[in-house]
């Protein structure tokens, strides 16, 4: 090879080499949407405007929040899927990802493969809560309920498949009973069914209940965590009361279209990072109920590939088939 054509094809190399980074260095040239599964008033809306001030000074450009409710965030993924992916779109999602193609039938996209991971952004509790005029006085009195007869104890949750559902379903599947799901469009429209009476009971996130828990206009029941949470102290886990290890812990993520640059990646790994790994990061999501996680693509994508065994047989245990 002559020295010219050996110049040229190194220059090549380091200019198709160096592109992602070029690419990154313009980046953002038009506003990030970070796209909320759920309606304003749940606890996913509060944690995506918790961080989206930081992540665009680290960015230096506009984060926008776009809430697109509906089909237990399924909704909200399919469409951030079909995004460009140039980093200008990302999408909040949590535990339940891998699971949507076992709930819905003609998926739009691939689950395993439709998503570059950005990172954890935080993670919080979920509370088994009533009505004020709920019922059941207690957990021993839902369950004694659920038994005696099957099927007929309804609860909400914000959706299909959320870590709200897998956990009440867990709860059912270990102590030998079966409940009635009634899915919402989020946590925010079940609060308000809940608070209104019109649902007696229903799992959700700990930071969108525990201002009525601490009103006494919701009863608490029971933590679905491995230990009780720092938010509501006095409320005792299912392990606690009898009823098995219930985990609905909620672990919410970041995730851009497939074929992000990973330069790009990066920037946003970065900006989340410092919106969720910073000692005033943290306070400020402890004071909202969560805490704080943060970390690399490659962990989450790590940790993604392992929540599909844990929870389908959950899934199989409750009769949920792809609808």
């Amino acid at each position: 090879m002559s020295r010219r054509r050996a110049f040229l094809v190194g220059a090549l190399a380091t200019s198709v080499a160096g592109l992602p980074a070029a690419w990154a260095q313009g980046f953002p040239s038009q506003p990030v949407h970070m796209v909320v599964p759920f309606p304003p008033g749940g606890g996913t809306d509060a944690l995506a405007r918790a961080i989206q001030e930081t992540m665009q000074k680290v960015l230096g450009g506009t984060v926008i929040i776009d809430n697109k409710g509906g089909g237990g965030g399924n909704i909200a993924h399919e469409f951030v899927a079909k995004q460009p992916a140039d980093g200008h779109w990302m999408v909040v999602g949590a535990n339940n990802l891998p699971l949507y193609p076992y709930i819905v039938a003609k998926l739009g996209y691939d689950a395993k493969t439709a998503f570059a991971p950005i990172g954890f952004i935080a993670k919080q509790e979920s509370v088994l809560v009533g009505s004020a005029d709920a019922p059941w006085a207690d957990l021993k009195a839902i369950m004694a309920a659920a038994k005696a007869a099957p099927g007929e104890v309804q609860y909400g949750t914000a959706g299909l498949t959320t870590p709200m559902h897998l956990s009440t379903e867990q709860f059912a599947m270990l102590n030998g009973f079966k409940l009635t799901h009634v899915p919402f469009r989020g946590t925010g429209p079940l609060v308000t069914d809940l608070l209104g009476g019109h649902m007696k009971l229903g799992m959700s996130s700990i930071t969108s209940v525990a201002p009525q828990i601490a009103a006494g206009k919701l009863k608490a029941y029971a933590m679905a965590s491995p230990e009780r949470s720092s938010v509501a102290p006095e409320i005792p886990t299912f392990k606690e009361l009898g009823a098995g290890e219930v985990d609905g812990t909620i672990v919410y993520t970041l995730l851009a279209p497939a074929g992000t640059p990973a330069a790009v990646v990066a920037r946003l790994n970065q900006a989340l990072n410092a919106a969720v790994s910073t000692p005033e990061g943290k306070e400020d999501l402890r004071k909202r109920g969560f805490v704080a996680m943060g970390g690399t693509p490659q962990q989450l994508g790590d940790w993604l590939k392992v929540q599909e065994p844990i929870w389908v047989p959950v899934l199989k245990a409750a009769g949920i088939k792809p609808e």
